[in-house]
């Protein structure tokens, strides 16, 4: 009898130890899968063409209260510069490349709607650019739902609506899904969703901002630069940004001051290749992968990132300075994958 009490004992115990790591394993306790059908209308939104928390690199934008949250932004080719004399027409996403960043909360639940306006913004566009209107789609990483039918492609004018519900806290990326899938990400149409836990992540930060890495394969034709998806696809980029743009922070230092606690939320877009993220005099005492605090490592050098991943990243500027950051992968911040922070 008391073997039979003992085991009894143990497997009760067993049970409660595995209820408990289940509490702890990173998983919500309640998630919501799936959602209605998306809409699909041959006429364009043309009331607004973005709304919802939304903000682009380095800023963070607000958080919105409620359980349902309205975002759009609306796909447009338009003239980009990437670096001083190197322009191209970049198919975007709310007007920049990369996209906006779109920042919410765990159960919170998106409403998104997107319209194709690539006929609207060809007018003033030379055949020299070749650049035509195009299909477009989008991609949320963050969201669980048929992607078929959210993720499909929406034609030159018309505009899709979908709903989905934020499970895990992440720095997700979102990207069009529209073949070929590698052109539409190197002609610029990358973005970057932050989920945040539901009671905010641990811990305050002075500073926070939002950085996304992403490589450009360019070539000249004639006059402009077009992108190039056979040098792409041998992972050749012609450059590689922070927020789209070459060393644009070194030219513009990010603000901080010496002392305060800096928390960056890092996304690697690629679409090819990894980084190794690293900010030259201090050591990123809390590195959140994918930007999940489940997954902390602690007093890193660098932080490696392939495509399609991402980090919240926490260190404390140690006294007044310059403190460069770069991609490690030194031919990556040689392309332009390099900025400062400037401490006061």
């Amino acid at each position: 009898m008391k073997h039979i009490l003992f085991y009894a004992h143990m497997a009760l115990l067993f049970l409660l130890s595995a209820c408990s790591g289940n509490k702890n394993s990173g998983e919500p306790s309640s998630q919501s899968y799936g959602s209605p059908k998306a809409i699909v209308s041959s006429q364009p939104d043309s009331a607004i063409h973005s709304k919802g928390p939304l903000a682009f690199g380095p800023d963070v934008p607000q958080l919105r209260d409620g359980d349902t949250i309205d975002v759009k932004f609306d796909v447009t080719h338009e003239l980009f510069q990437v670096a001083r004399a190197v322009s191209f027409v970049a198919w975007m996403y709310g007007g920049s490349v990369p996209g906006p960043v779109l920042h919410v909360k765990v159960g919170q639940t998106i409403r998104f709607s997107m319209t194709d306006r690539s006929n609207d913004t060809m007018k003033n566009m030379t055949l020299q650019m070749n650049m035509m209107p195009m299909p477009h789609s989008i991609d949320f990483h963050a969201a669980m739902v048929n992607p078929e039918d959210k993720y499909r492609s929406i034609n030159p004018g018309e505009t899709i609506q979908f709903i989905w519900t934020a499970n895990y806290p992440g720095v997700f990326m979102y990207h069009c899904g529209t073949p070929m899938v590698l052109m539409h990400m190197i002609y610029g149409m990358v973005g970057m969703v932050i989920v945040e836990p539901k009671e905010g992540y641990p811990g305050k930060a002075d500073r926070e901002f939002a950085i996304v890495q992403n490589e450009f394969y360019l070539k000249k034709q004639g006059d402009v630069y077009i992108p190039d998806t056979s040098i792409a696809r041998l992972k050749q980029p012609s450059f590689v940004t922070f927020n789209g743009k070459v060393g644009q922070y070194v030219i513009n230092p990010l603000k901080v001051k010496a002392g305060e606690r800096i928390r960056l939320y890092l996304l690697n877009a690629g679409p090819n290749n990894a980084t190794s993220f690293h900010v030259i005099g201090t050591i990123l005492d809390k590195v959140w992968l994918d930007g999940n605090p489940k997954n902390e490592l602690v007093g890193l050098q660098s932080v490696f990132l392939g495509p399609a991943s991402g980090a919240v990243i926490e260190f404390v500027i140690p006294e007044k300075g310059r403190y460069t950051f770069v991609d490690h992968s030194f031919a990556d911040a040689d392309m332009g994958a390099m900025g400062t922070l400037v401490a006061e």
